[in-house]
């Protein structure tokens, strides 16, 4: 009798869905774990012959996929969720800069616990946290995988002071400098969380972008990112007015700016992309950079009634295309990608059922430098594992490649997650942390940050 091999956890009897499109589903699947890696995956039967664990799971023919990874979030941005402020009316009043380390701490782990019962155990955060390290912390206590990187990186605020100055605060000023200097003494300094290399929090090089960066910043940044060997991100393209600006004050689009100065390449990824020329994407198709898009903010800007979405064609022709929420001021989480399928509809080619699945699973690991890491149910590949709680036959799988989770991915209840090996969320429920709490403390500090912004305390 062949002896089995010890591994710290086995799941079997679920639906799994791998996020590999060469090999896309397992009836009656399993998965060996042994300390923060996958080992084995294959049919029940097989696994449970050569594997061995105290920590067995059976599922019961629950949807079983890799954690879900949301590309652009702009994480305190969950403190106006469903309030009545618009988003020049937060920047008038100086909400963004209000925060301090126990505000960005309590949010943050609100922000993580609304993503994990989405099935979501990764986002990279959008450049707009001050404090980084209650950032980090929030998000090792409840054990959870994040990005961060400097906040607001950047050197010429001249965009915002012609098309968006409710912005450009005096407070915003003194918090995140224009000084090329600053941003990249900050940007160095998130990238020494990378030292150790199976740390849950990671550095990244991102600036503002949308024409807020000299080239000079831009090429000093992706040169950064580059040598530590991290994704260079920013924002581009969201709105034609922005476009029209970086045009009108350097005489090509920005994408082109990219390219010119040597910052468009695969290790790049471009958040937004609503509004792209013929020029930019014949550039993106040739040099590869991945793309978030935030399909739900180009909806509700209705961009896509004077420039056409462009990102199915990108993606037919190669290019990876991840999702992101952006922010949940509007957007709910987990409905970024019933939105891109209906959006897509409006290009002349909706993409397929599948494709959301992808863009928030292997696409999104790759556009955020970890898709050697995460994004599949892979042997070698991180135990970043969620099970979806089977309980009515709406939640049932029917051997698809991913439409199943496309189109519900917030409405199936999550019961399981498992991030690096160690399960952090059972029975819906967080295992390190009092989920009832972490809500209480958020609330608390949304109601102090928004009278910090009205002026009391500041």
């Amino acid at each position: 009798m062949a002896i089995k091999q010890q591994v710290d956890h086995i799941i079997v009897n679920g639906e799994i869905f791998t996020g590999d499109r060469a090999s896309p589903y397992i009836n009656h699947g399993a998965i060996a774990v042994d300390g923060n890696r996958i080992v084995a995956i294959g049919d029940t039967p097989s696994i449970a012959t050569r594997y061995a664990s105290r920590n067995v799971v059976d599922v019961r023919g629950a949807v079983v996929h890799p954690g879900m990874i949301d590309t652009h979030v702009h994480a305190t941005s969950i403190a106006l969720h469903s309030l009545p402020v618009s988003i020049d009316e937060a920047s008038r009043i100086g909400l963004w800069t209000a925060t301090d380390d126990e505000s960005t701490n309590a949010l943050v782990a609100a922000a993580a616990v609304a993503l994990l019962r989405r099935g979501y155990t990764c986002f990279m955060e959008a450049g707009t946290v001050f404090e980084t390290d209650a950032f980090a912390s929030a998000l090792q206590r409840i054990g959870m995988r994040g990005m961060v990187s400097a906040p607001f990186g950047w050197d010429d605020v001249s965009i915002f002071e012609s098309v968006a100055p409710a912005m450009i605060t005096k407070r915003m000023m003194e918090r995140a400098p224009a000084d090329r200097g600053t941003v990249i003494r900050r940007l160095e300094r998130e990238l020494t969380r990378n030292a150790d290399k199976d740390a849950l929090v990671t550095g990244y090089v991102c600036l503002y972008g949308e024409c807020s960066a000299t080239d000079l910043l831009t090429r000093e940044a992706s040169d950064l990112a580059r040598e530590a060997g991290v994704i260079f991100n920013q924002h581009q393209g969201f709105l034609r007015q922005w476009q029209e600006f970086e045009t009108n004050k350097y005489g090509i689009s920005g994408v082109q700016r990219l390219h010119r100065l040597g910052a468009l390449s695969e290790g790049t990824t471009l958040s937004h992309m609503n509004v792209i020329s013929d020029v930019d994407a014949e550039l993106v198709v040739e040099h590869r950079p991945g793309i978030t898009w935030c399909p739900n903010n180009a909806l509700h800007w209705a961009v896509h009634q004077a420039d056409p979405c462009r990102l199915p064609k990108l993606i037919d022709d190669g290019v990876s295309v991840s999702l992101g929420i952006d922010t949940t001021m509007y957007h709910p989480l987990g409905t970024a990608g019933m939105v891109s399928l209906l959006l897509s509809s409006t290009s002349g080619r909706r993409l397929d059922d599948a494709d959301p699945f992808y863009m928030q699973t292997a696409n999104a690991a790759r556009n955020i430098g970890f898709g050697d890491e995460l994004g599949t149910l892979s042997v070698g590949k991180r135990a970043d594992i969620v099970v979806r709680a089977a309980e009515d036959i709406t939640h049932t799988a029917l051997e698809q490649v991913g439409g199943l989770l496309a189109l519900s991915s917030s409405h199936i209840p999550v019961d399981l997650v498992m991030i690096d090996g160690q399960v952090v969320m059972k029975g819906g429920r967080l295992t390190k942390i009092d989920q009832a709490e972490v809500l209480h403390d958020a609330l608390a500090q949304r109601r102090r940050l928004l009278e910090r912004a009205a002026g009391k305390g500041l």
